[in-house]
């Protein structure tokens, strides 16, 4: 049996593989193949699809009809249903990742062979020449042989469990697309206390005035909060429909991995590039793929280079992260009622790619909260 035999060796073709084969493979100094193991790529769908303006802006240089909404800002709802709006210097905009993976692997498609309907098994690791990896494929057990291998293969990657990348959290999250009376078609929804979510929120991103993703990212039982959400909080319950029509569900990495051993490296969801506070990691990937196609082959150039542009974002969302735990209902209540007009007033400041933006504001809110000095002192502990 013959060999294919290529400079580098993608495995998965979602944004974080097509990206990165775009990023390098515009330079046009190496051979790539791409091996996706689903029939097309964007199925399953494991993503919200909410991503920042700026995010967007990017993408559609590849993706010209991923486009869904547009979005100004979002409520953050305490547990009684109270809320705050918070409309940030950065927007939003909902995309469609059925659409958006296709287009950006068909980007890709120009710089890398893509093989679709094929997995990853394993490689055979050799001293003095080419590594080779074992592909299964529709016709049967191949191998490719590498000189890079690049496991853009998700938040359980098989690159990662096989090269021992030492691993974050794995929170899980479920979504229904269901008919939604949406407060604002142009505004997301996020729900906090301890019902509706372990340790994170639930959500709700409207499609237009009558759709939205309702959805929860918990560390446990993500189901049981999600029907909690639908059916006992006191706003959603009263605007949801009865109609779902899609039903997500998928894996969120918390915390950066390992991204480097050798001629092995992680991007994307398998090396837990995604924000620590939100689950969301469009904007995190296309950061890295910028960074990889500008170091490569310098592997451990990526590393650095990345972590000097996103490091400060990880090390703060990940206190918002701990903060969320932190709080108990009766905090998030009040935080709501007491700083809701500061908060309106000052939210232009916050950036939703750049979690540290928090930091700006944080020590004249705290004033407001004088006569709650236990929230103060949680909120003290992890932000400052």
């Amino acid at each position: 049996m013959g060999f294919l035999n290529v400079s580098i060796l993608i495995v998965g073709g979602g944004p974080a593989g097509s990206l990165s084969a775009i990023n390098i493979g515009r330079r046009g100094e190496h051979e790539i193949v791409i091996v996706e193991e689903h029939q097309s790529a964007g199925f399953p769908v494991q993503c919200a699809g909410l991503i920042s303006d700026a995010c967007y802006s990017e993408l559609k240089k590849f993706s010209k009809r991923s486009l869904v909404n547009r979005i100004k800002g979002a409520f953050f709802f305490s547990p009684d249903g109270g809320y705050v709006e918070l409309i940030g210097r950065r927007k939003g905009v909902v995309v469609e990742r059925k659409i958006l993976d296709v287009e950006l692997l068909e980007k890709a498609s120009e710089y890398a062979e893509v093989i679709l309907k094929s997995s990853y098994l394993f490689s055979k690791i050799r001293e003095s020449s080419q590594n080779i990896a074992k592909i299964r494929t529709p016709s049967g057990i191949t191998g490719i042989k590498y000189d890079f291998l690049i496991g853009a293969d998700g938040a359980n990657s098989r690159i990662a469990k096989e090269f021992s990348f030492t691993k974050g959290e794995i929170y899980s999250a479920v979504q229904f697309e269901m008919k939604f009376e949406c407060l604002d078609e142009n505004m997301v929804e996020l729900y906090f206390g301890e019902k509706y979510s372990d340790g994170f929120f639930a959500y709700s991103i409207p499609l237009d005035s009558s759709t939205a993703r309702i959805g929860v990212v918990s560390k446990t039982e993500p189901i049981r909060f999600l029907s909690n959400l639908l059916n006992k909080h006191p706003s959603v319950k009263q605007r949801k429909g009865g109609s779902i029509t899609e039903l997500n569900a998928g894996a969120i990495p918390i915390g950066l991995n390992e991204v480097v051993k050798g001629n092995v490296c992680l991007i994307g969801d398998s090396a837990g590039m995604v924000k620590p506070y939100t689950g969301g990691g469009l904007y995190y990937h296309l950061v890295a793929s910028k960074v990889l196609g500008k170091s490569f082959p310098d592997l451990e150039g990526f590393k650095k280079e990345y972590l000097k542009v996103m490091g400060k974002e990880y090390t703060t969302g990940e206190k918002i992260l701990r903060l969320y735990k932190l709080l108990s209902d009766a905090d998030y209540c009040d935080l709501v009622r007491l700083g809701k007009e500061y908060i309106e007033t000052h939210s232009e400041k916050l950036d939703m790619d750049h979690p540290s933006t928090i930091l700006q504001f944080i020590p004249s809110l705290l004033k407001i909260f004088v006569r709650k000095p236990l929230l103060v002192a949680k909120i003290t502990k992890e932000l400052l």
